[in-house]
């Protein structure tokens, strides 16, 4: 979230009757009043792509774990833990 663009910070613009542009002010009062304190970036897309295919990832490697190993004598039970994960 942290590398995308804000809209509020960006240029906000309006036609006005001259057809020329002029800064929107009620766009920038409003952004103040109601979006104060809340997360309003966007991600860049390649950025979230790249993340979800990561979790994907993480999320195949975890339903390709073993539910339960034995070590010698020792059988380990791993399902509560796969299912945490």
């Amino acid at each position: 979230m942290n590398t995308g663009s804000d809209p509020k910070e960006q240029k906000h613009v309006k036609i006005n009757d001259d057809g020329e542009e002029e800064v929107d002010d009620t766009f920038d009062w409003m952004a103040k009043k109601i979006l104060e304190g809340v997360q309003t970036k966007k991600p860049n897309l390649e950025i979230f792509d790249e993340t979800i295919s990561n979790l994907n990832r993480t999320r195949d490697d975890i339903n390709l774990l073993k539910l339960t190993v034995d070590i010698g004598w020792l059988r380990i039970n791993a399902t509560p833990l796969i299912k945490e994960l």
